[in-house]
């Protein structure tokens, strides 16, 4: 990463050009992953090794015809969250015995889920192909980006899935839409295209998403998106690069609430982001444009800290020692303070340009509001950080240029314009919770 890319995503910045250099280090992390878990199959004679060979065989010819496919599909986040899980779990001393070494499908245990994820490249590139592997259990996959199979769980043990220019059959035949077959709906705006599907739907049976779902996700999430394509393109132009799938969860859905606090239950608007699967935002419930804009602002710049951290440890390994963090309940592991800290910064950058774009009386004070007591917050965290010794040296670095820019917010500057392009960078930058379960709840410690 060139210093001046690393500089501004420090900043909480960078551009589409730094979202482009994270996801081509994702997609060489997940192609490094997945050798890794051919290669552990076979070591353990795992009884998916052929239906796992077969499958990284055709990713290969698929890399030389259309990389471009394989690429979009080896970094779609359900695909990246299996990955990880699968290969850390398939430990040498669990030898398959018909079932899978690592817990089963909750636990990402089913390698033979790489024959989809192929298929799956196979059909964005045009190339029709067949696969064959072992049903996983529950009868449930996905074809990554495209839909859901439901099988007879009554069916055979293993099934060849064909994907052409027509469509997808199991065993030369068609799945049935509706009961057999779920398209995965997608969001379209502008430039940004979301899926609405489960993160973990190569791990675990997936309940796919209905037609009204879908419509009112659309109806959420248009407010907010517009907000920020028109008065904070920059946002929104990182935006659409690195974020392709929103995870719909109930308000008491247990990925939220395993480790949360009666305010975050009950919060309007609760979101989170998961370190396995970069380009993923999970949400419940709704709010208005400002709240739903800053929102996904703030896992945006979630997603891209922890694809940061993939490539830059930010933290030396220490106690769990918790500290106060001002935009929660309850004291938070360095970790999380840090990722809180930076989502923090971009999001009190949000209101202090949002603050130029309102007319409402109400809607003013509310940004006025944000922006100072976020800023306070940012400060206060930047100082405890760099104040301790388990940063790195690119974690100081990174902290380092945080304090800065919530420092140069503190001096008077030229005011933001009302209209025109507006976007991640301040007029004096030319440029850039802990995790239960991977999850962050921002929409309930105030964005």
């Amino acid at each position: 990463m060139p210093p001046g890319t690393f500089l501004a995503l420090a900043r909480g910045g960078g551009g589409r050009s730094a979202v482009r250099v994270l996801l081509g280090a994702q997609y060489s992390r997940n192609l490094l992953t997945l050798r890794e878990l051919v290669e552990r199959c076979a070591d353990l004679g795992h009884p998916h090794t052929d239906a796992v060979r077969q499958a990284w065989r055709l990713l290969g010819g698929l890399r030389g015809t259309d990389p471009g496919a394989v690429r979009r599909v080896l970094t779609y986040p359900s695909v990246s969250a299996w990955a990880a899980q699968t290969v850390t779990r398939l430990a040498p001393t669990d030898r398959g015995h018909g079932e899978s070494p690592i817990g089963g499908p909750a636990a990402g245990g089913w390698p033979a889920m790489l024959a989809p994820v192929a298929a799956a490249a196979a059909r964005y590139a045009g190339m029709p192909a067949t696969v064959g592997f072992p049903t996983p259990p529950g009868s449930a996959f996905p074809l990554p980006m495209a839909g859901h199979v439901r099988l007879d769980p009554d069916g055979p043990a293993r099934v060849a899935l064909t994907v052409t220019a027509h469509g997808v059959t199991i065993d030369g035949v068609p799945p049935r839409p509706g009961t057999g077959w779920w398209p995965v709906p997608r969001l379209r705006a502008g430039r940004l295209e979301l899926r609405l599907d489960d993160l973990w739907s190569l791990s675990r049976p997936a309940d796919p998403v209905p037609p009204d779902e879908a419509a009112r996700w659309r109806a959420a999430l248009a407010p907010g998106w517009r907000l920020l394509a028109t008065r904070h393109r920059g946002y929104a132009d990182e935006l659409a690069a690195m974020v392709s799938m929103v995870m719909p969860l109930p308000p008491g859905a247990a990925e939220l609430t395993g480790s949360g606090v009666p305010a975050e239950v009950g919060a309007t608007l609760i979101s989170g982001t998961f370190p396995a699967g970069v380009g993923c935002v999970a949400l419940s419930g709704g709010g208005d444009a400002a709240t739903t804009a800053a929102t996904l602002v703030h896992e945006l710049a979630h997603n891209k800290l922890a694809a940061l951290e993939n490539l830059f440890p930010l933290l030396r390994p220490g106690d769990d020692v918790r500290f106060p963090a001002p935009w929660r309940v309850g004291p938070r592991p360095l970790p999380a303070l840090l990722q809180g800290l930076y989502a923090h910064v971009c999001v009190a950058r949000f209101w202090r340009r949002q603050q130029h774009h309102e007319s409402r009386p109400a809607g003013l004070l509310r940004a006025r509001t944000e922006f100072r007591r976020t800023r306070a917050a940012c400060r206060e965290v930047a100082e405890l950080l760099l104040a301790g010794d388990r940063l790195t040296p690119h974690g100081r670095l990174l902290v380092d240029q945080l304090h800065r820019v919530v420092a140069e917010w503190d001096r008077p500057g030229p005011a933001a314009p009302r209209g025109g392009r507006s976007g991640v960078a301040d007029p004096a930058v030319h440029g850039p919770g802990e995790f239960p379960q991977g999850v962050s709840r921002a929409g309930a410690d105030g964005p």
